[in-house]
């Protein structure tokens, strides 16, 4: 196994050029220093066993490795938990912004209908959540367009079931 010349592999990782994939395996290596054979784990689990810095002790350790080969998998190693904790971060601070944005712009006033005003005396036990921005003299627009909605809906619905209906006798 020549050790410089790399696999035929789809991998883009610099590890593979030290190992050669087992054929119908995707997860698994053969070293290229000591023939070890590495079922699973794919090409992480194969830079534990040239870089000697397995933290869960999965790999055994390659006898044959050169130090410049065992430094340059241990850089790929630190390299990879830089990218992933960065990305980590990265989601964090998008999440945080998220949720400052959820909670400032798109607050909601509740009303329950406990208005003692006279003339909401005859709606009905609904609840309308406003938008945070509208003008207290717009929300009995806003009731109204809901209700329409809402028997607007209603309606489809039930000419949705009566067309069912009627095919299923004919």
């Amino acid at each position: 196994m020549d050790s410089g010349s790399g696999s035929n592999t789809g991998g883009c990782d610099l590890a593979w050029k030290y190992c050669a994939p087992i054929e119908g395996n995707r997860n698994g290596t053969i070293c290229s220093f000591c023939g070890m054979v590495i079922k699973s784990g794919g090409i992480t689990r194969f830079k534990f066993h040239l870089s000697h810095t397995d933290p869960h002790s999965n790999s055994k350790k390659c006898p044959n490795v050169p130090p410049e080969v065992k430094k340059e998998m241990r850089q790929l190693l630190l390299d990879r938990n830089k990218a992933k904790a960065k990305k980590a971060t990265n989601i964090e601070e998008i999440r945080s912004k998220l949720r400052g944005t959820m909670g400032g712009s798109h607050k909601h006033l509740f009303d329950d209908g406990d208005d003692d005003d006279e003339e909401n005396e005859e709606e009905d036990d609904d609840i309308y959540i406003y938008p945070a921005d509208m003008n207290p003299d717009e929300r009995a627009d806003y009731r109204v367009t809901c209700r329409a909605s809402n028997a607007s809906e209603w309606n489809r619905q039930q000419e949705e079931g009566f067309m069912r209906g009627k095919r299923k006798i004919v």
